[in-house]
């Protein structure tokens, strides 16, 4: 999979970071996919110091339908788009290891907790 996101992609992720920055003061806090895809099925919750507001979900779920998928980090950091289906199968996979109701601090970091 290609780390270059196309516009779709691009505005997602750049909104994706426009939340965390609002919770957190980072760029990209980990786990922030998961997080903010929870609360996309979920409904709205509370996020470090952000409120995520059923418009800031409507505004992910518009921009992740527009291309077609969601985006996450690769094991560089780099920003990696993968096609719905991928993303709900990595997100069903991983989701119970992640702490989500954890206001602060973020989730820990996947990579740390494997074997």
């Amino acid at each position: 999979m290609s780390c270059e996101l196309d516009p779709g992609q691009r505005e997602l992720e750049r909104y994706m970071k426009t939340l965390c920055r609002e919770a957190y003061d980072r760029e990209w806090a980990d786990h922030l996919e998961y997080v903010l895809w929870h609360a996309c099925v979920n409904g709205p919750m509370r996020y470090g110091r952000l409120e995520l507001t059923q418009e800031h979900l409507d505004d992910l779920r518009t921009l992740s339908d527009a291309c077609g998928g969601w985006i996450t980090r690769d094991h560089d950091g780099r920003p990696q788009w993968l096609a719905l289906p991928a993303w709900q199968d990595r997100y069903a996979a991983n989701v119970d290891i992640v702490h989500l109701d954890q206001v602060t601090p973020p989730p820990p970091d996947l990579r740390d907790l494997l074997p």
